[in-house]
């Protein structure tokens, strides 16, 4: 008679359960890292990422779609995605054509305005994936947005700015042209009357001298001594024109040489208030030449004028460099004795026209340091000045070492 029950043998029953083990602590392994999975995913906030079906409503919700949609999980689950698009963009099927594109090529692509709840809109980089089942049929979408609100808006302000550059360039090009008038109406039509005058009156003062009573004398000199001023300020207008929009040859120059050229041109003045002008070891810069001669002439004979009563003028100047940032910079400094002046005016003294004294005490156009700053400025650099009234005045110049041109021909 044959047994009613069959026994396994031990070790089959061991096997079986330690299979059946492994098995389990597998499925426990892919549970862990499925929840793993999803923490993750839900934990994220940079990025809204969306589970849908096939027609594109939402199954599932991260905290960052919540966070950049606006929208909780609870009011937005069994809902359209269409929702986040904008009217218009609705009306020409933009979501569905999306969906189709990833059920064609397995992703779709987009940026454009989105829908928050509370109606605003912000700008999203949009990709939707397909999913698919054993088949390859599609059974769903997921979508991850991430707001890029904050590029659009910089490439926005960014497009104004460039818009406004190109106003401004169209003006100043308009200004230019009316500059060129000036400077041809300057140098011909304003100058030619001031030339009769001068002559006219030089004659008459020739001719009539002797029966000229003194006050009529005075008069006429008085008459020739605005003309010479009318034509040393429109000269220096015409000056602080070409300044500005000369063509800019950059050539390395031995400052040294510079100066010496403006020390012989000013050898009376230094001579008469036996000044001294000091320097030692100036760089070669990468300048252009003529401009530079104009900046220091312009610079030192302020010092020499401005000097004090029967003190020797003593300038001295000298020539470091600097790191500003990662570029490297030039610093020329020139100092002075003279009769300095109040640090709140240091601005202004660069500004055409300004003077901080009246022509009876010191004879000028009020032109020559904004001449200076264009200059400096045609090189892509800065000039600044420091004074003390009775104690003297320094001007600082900063060019970058490495000098291209400043944007001039």
């Amino acid at each position: 008679m044959k047994a009613l029950f069959q026994f396994h043998k031990p070790s089959e029953r061991f096997t079986e359960k330690k299979a059946f083990l492994q098995l389990e602590k597998a499925n426990e392994d892919t549970m862990q890292q499925h929840r793993q999975y999803q923490r993750m995913i839900s934990e994220i906030e940079d990025y809204a990422i969306i589970l849908m079906d096939k027609d594109g409503f939402i199954q599932n919700w991260n905290k960052g779609a919540e966070k950049i949609k606006g929208y909780t999980a609870n009011e937005i689950i069994g809902k359209n995605f269409r929702l986040f698009y904008r009217q218009k963009d609705r009306d020409r099927q933009l979501p569905e054509s999306l969906l189709q594109e990833a059920s064609l090529k397995g992703r779709a692509q987009h940026e454009g305005w989105r829908l928050r709840q509370d109606g605003s809109a912000f700008w999203g980089h949009i990709i939707i994936t397909a999913l698919h089942d054993e088949k390859g049929n599609v059974i769903g979408f997921t979508k991850i947005t991430r707001n890029l609100n904050e590029r659009k808006l910089a490439e926005q302000k960014q497009k104004e700015y460039a818009k406004r550059i190109e106003k401004h360039n169209q003006e100043l090009q308009y200004i230019n042209k009316e500059l060129d008038s000036f400077t041809y109406m300057a140098s011909h039509d304003l100058q030619e009357p001031l030339r009769k005058i001068e002559t006219f009156t030089n004659i008459i003062l020739v001719k009539e001298k002797e029966s000229f009573s003194a006050d009529t004398a005075n008069y006429f000199s008085r008459i020739i001594a605005s003309v010479n001023r009318m034509q040393t300020l429109i000269n220096a207008l015409l000056n602080y024109s070409r300044a500005g929009r000369a063509a800019i040859v950059l050539e390395p120059v031995n400052l040294g040489i510079v100066i010496e050229d403006v020390k012989k041109e000013l050898f009376e003045t230094i001579d008469e208030k036996h000044a001294s002008i000091v320097y030692n070891n100036l760089p070669v810069l990468n300048i252009q030449r003529l401009q530079f001669h104009q900046l220091f002439f312009n610079i030192l004979g302020n010092a020499l004028k401005y000097s004090r009563e029967n003190v020797p003028p003593e300038i001295v100047i000298e020539a470091t460099t600097f790191l500003k940032g990662k570029e490297a910079f030039n610093r020329i400094s020139i100092q002075g004795n003279g009769i300095g002046f109040e640090q709140q005016y240091a601005e202004n003294i660069f500004k055409i026209f300004h003077r901080l004294h009246g022509k009876n005490e010191y004879a000028g156009t009020g032109i020559g340091l904004a001449i200076c700053k264009k200059i400096v400025e045609n090189h892509n650099g800065f000039i600044t000045a420091v004074g003390e009234p009775r104690k003297g005045a320094a001007f600082i110049i900063e060019l970058p070492v490495n000098n291209f041109a400043a944007g001039k021909g």
